[in-house]
């Protein structure tokens, strides 16, 4: 599990926004939307739902969030 990709889509998360969390990160929204698609094809399910407007958490990410949240914590403690 590539922590960096669950860093940045609880990035998007917060920002309700691709652009503004690819601003915030460095990285590209092209960049962003690579790594969002990666989780999402290692989990097997959409984890945000994209609109005009922004984006926003699908049922199933938020159940999952709790757990991301949780191993970005038990690697922090490693560094």
């Amino acid at each position: 599990m590539d922590t960096e990709k669950l860093r940045t889509l609880l990035l998007v998360i917060e920002n309700k926004n691709i652009t503004e969390a690819a601003q915030k990160s460095g990285f590209t929204p092209s960049g962003i939307s690579r790594m969002i698609a990666s989780l999402e094809s290692y989990y097997g399910f959409p984890l945000l739902i994209r609109k005009h407007e922004g984006v926003e958490p699908t049922e199933s990410c938020l159940a999952l969030l709790p757990q991301m949240r949780e191993i970005l914590y038990h690697e922090s403690l490693l560094t």
